[in-house]
């Protein structure tokens, strides 16, 4: 297993695990006061943004690796996918806790995801890690316009 292929493989671990714990969590309900995930008007949105993050992770990984080999066309990806990774985490910890300020971070995802799904989308045709984000992203939009 290469280096790339070990930090794809940790980010999904790291996903996956996070995704399961919210789960679960769903299940185990300590006062109706604590809202969780599947609880949560923002649950679907959340979701969204976990999943673009994840995608956006393993873009910018790839992006590292081929800049690392010399390809420079890729650090635009990288600048955008490093945007996404940020925004959408701010909008998950945001929204879990039912912020006032759900909604402007999300129109700012929004906009920070519309931007590099544009950048990826130059490269997916030749790198499925970055139509998978540009995926992800319009993903995104799509449920954070809902918010």
């Amino acid at each position: 297993m290469n280096r790339k292929e070990l930090l794809q493989k940790a980010g999904m671990a790291v996903a996956v695990s996070g995704i399961l714990s919210t789960l679960s969590a769903e299940d185990h309900d300590h006062s109706s006061a604590m809202p969780t995930a599947g609880k949560s008007k923002y649950a679907k949105a959340m979701m969204a943004a976990i999943h673009c993050q994840l995608s956006a992770e393993v873009c910018l990984s790839h992006c590292l690796t081929e800049l690392g080999k010399g390809e420079k066309a890729m650090a635009a990806c990288a600048a955008s996918t490093r945007e996404v990774i940020s925004l959408c985490d701010s909008f998950v910890k945001l929204a879990s806790q039912n912020s006032s300020f759900t909604k402007k971070l999300a129109n700012l995802c929004i906009e920070v995801c519309e931007a590099c799904a544009k950048e990826c989308d130059k490269h997916a045709n030749h790198h499925a890690v970055c139509k998978e984000c540009r995926d992800s992203c319009l993903a995104c939009v799509k449920e954070l316009k809902k918010v």
